[in-house]
Protein backbone atom coordinates (compact mmCIF):
# COMPACT_ATOMS: atom_id res chain seq x y z
CA UNK A 1 0.00 0.00 0.00
CA UNK A 2 2.30 2.72 1.27
CA UNK A 3 5.89 2.85 0.15
CA UNK A 4 8.81 4.87 1.42
CA UNK A 5 8.64 6.87 -1.81
CA UNK A 6 5.38 8.55 -0.74
CA UNK A 7 7.26 11.40 0.94
CA UNK A 8 8.03 14.19 -1.54
CA UNK A 9 11.72 14.59 -2.26
CA UNK A 10 11.51 18.28 -1.46
CA UNK A 11 10.30 17.77 2.13
CA UNK A 12 12.18 20.16 4.37
CA UNK A 13 12.91 18.29 7.60
CA UNK A 14 14.03 21.48 9.35
CA UNK A 15 10.58 22.95 8.71
CA UNK A 16 8.97 19.74 9.94
CA UNK A 17 10.97 19.99 13.17
CA UNK A 18 10.00 23.65 13.50
CA UNK A 19 6.36 22.69 13.06
CA UNK A 20 6.55 20.14 15.87
CA UNK A 21 8.38 22.55 18.21
CA UNK A 22 5.97 25.40 17.42
CA UNK A 23 2.97 23.18 18.04
CA UNK A 24 4.49 22.11 21.37
CA UNK A 25 5.00 25.77 22.34
CA UNK A 26 1.36 26.51 21.46
CA UNK A 27 0.12 23.55 23.53
CA UNK A 28 2.26 24.70 26.46
CA UNK A 29 0.70 28.15 26.13
CA UNK A 30 -2.75 26.64 26.59
CA UNK A 31 -1.87 25.48 30.09
CA UNK A 32 0.58 28.23 31.08
CA UNK A 33 -1.90 30.72 32.58
CA UNK A 34 -2.27 29.01 35.98
CA UNK A 35 1.48 28.39 36.08
CA UNK A 36 2.28 32.05 35.42
CA UNK A 37 -0.35 33.20 37.92
CA UNK A 38 1.24 30.97 40.57
CA UNK A 39 4.28 33.29 40.49
CA UNK A 40 2.09 36.09 41.82
CA UNK A 41 1.02 37.83 38.63
CA UNK A 42 -2.55 38.94 38.27
CA UNK A 43 -4.77 37.76 35.45
CA UNK A 44 -4.15 40.51 32.88
CA UNK A 45 -0.33 40.48 32.87
CA UNK A 46 -0.34 36.68 32.83
CA UNK A 47 -2.84 36.71 29.98
CA UNK A 48 -0.61 38.99 27.89
CA UNK A 49 2.37 36.70 28.50
CA UNK A 50 0.31 33.69 27.39
CA UNK A 51 -0.89 35.65 24.36
CA UNK A 52 2.74 36.36 23.41
CA UNK A 53 3.60 32.66 23.79
CA UNK A 54 0.67 31.71 21.56
CA UNK A 55 1.74 34.34 19.01
CA UNK A 56 5.23 32.85 18.84
CA UNK A 57 3.72 29.39 18.37
CA UNK A 58 1.37 30.61 15.65
CA UNK A 59 4.17 32.40 13.81
CA UNK A 60 6.33 29.29 13.95
CA UNK A 61 3.55 27.07 12.63
CA UNK A 62 2.77 29.45 9.76
CA UNK A 63 6.43 29.78 8.72
CA UNK A 64 6.99 26.03 8.98
CA UNK A 65 3.97 25.18 6.87
CA UNK A 66 4.89 27.73 4.21
CA UNK A 67 8.41 26.32 3.86
CA UNK A 68 7.61 22.62 4.29
CA UNK A 69 7.69 21.63 0.61
CA UNK A 70 9.93 24.31 -0.83
CA UNK A 71 12.67 23.06 -3.11
CA UNK A 72 16.15 24.04 -2.07
CA UNK A 73 18.45 25.51 -4.65
CA UNK A 74 21.96 26.84 -4.37
CA UNK A 75 21.29 29.77 -6.69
Amino acid sequence: MSEAGDVPKSLNYQSLGGLVVSAAVAVFGLFALPLIQSFGLEFRPAFWIVLAIEGVGLTGVILSVLTLHRERTLE
